[in-house]
């Protein structure tokens, strides 16, 4: 057996074991002593669909946001439990992203938006931009802000920098989907939501809007 194949099986016996017991901490621990995260990321590309899920499993546990490139294709990959594997892999990256204190903070900014409290969530937003964090959900969560007291160039500003960080932000995408059909602009609006259905169709909301946007400018 090759020692591809061997590093193959022993994942899948790791992932068994996970989906058997559900222990995340002992999975974590198990793949961490044996895989570095440049191998996680070539087993992305097996040709065993289960192999390819306990890899994005362990990347969304143990790696950083230079792998969401790696997972950011997977997330309209034609096996669906991989799509949601790779999506929760995705998340979990952008919750470590950044030090301790701007992920706290981070933590706020989502709170303010949650309470509606969007004054807040902005200027906590901007505060930790301004400390160079670059991080992509800083920017998105301002755009939500922004959107919400009626700043939509400054709400389309920060969904296209939350791109540019991360292409596959498809939250940023709705986002530039409802900020230009604020604005009026159907086609560009209609655009933004079909490429958000591109990196991950599994957006049935999106799917209807589509749908509906298309009608609307077909009648007009």
């Amino acid at each position: 057996m090759s020692h591809r194949a061997v590093r193959h099986s022993i994942l899948l016996n790791f992932y068994q074991q996970y989906l058997s017991d559900e222990d995340t901490a002992r999975f974590l621990a198990s793949v961490a002593g044996r895989y570095a995260t440049a191998t996680l990321q070539r087993l992305l590309t097996s040709s065993d669909v289960c192999c390819r899920r306990a890899a994005a499993l362990a990347l969304g546990l143990l790696a950083d946001s230079r792998t969401i490139e790696h997972l950011g294709p997977l997330l309209c990959d034609s096996d669906r439990k991989l799509r949601l594997v790779a999506d929760d892999a995705i998340r979990a990256i952008a919750a470590r992203d950044g030090s301790a204190a701007q992920q706290q903070m981070l933590e706020q900014i989502v709170r303010a938006n949650e309470c509606q409290h969007f004054e807040r969530a902005i200027d906590l937003s901007t505060k930790l931009l301004e400390t160079g964090s670059g991080i992509a959900e800083v920017y998105h969560q301002r755009s939500l802000a922004f959107f919400q007291v009626d700043e939509i160039e400054y709400a389309i500003d920060d969904c296209r920098q939350a791109l540019k960080l991360n292409p596959y932000h498809y939250a940023a995408m709705i986002g530039l989907g409802h900020c230009h059909l604020e604005l009026g602009d159907l086609l560009e609006s209609l655009f933004w939501f079909r490429r958000s259905l591109d990196i991950y169709p599994d957006l049935e909301p999106v799917r209807i809007q589509v749908r509906r946007l298309e009608k609307t400018i077909q009648d007009l």
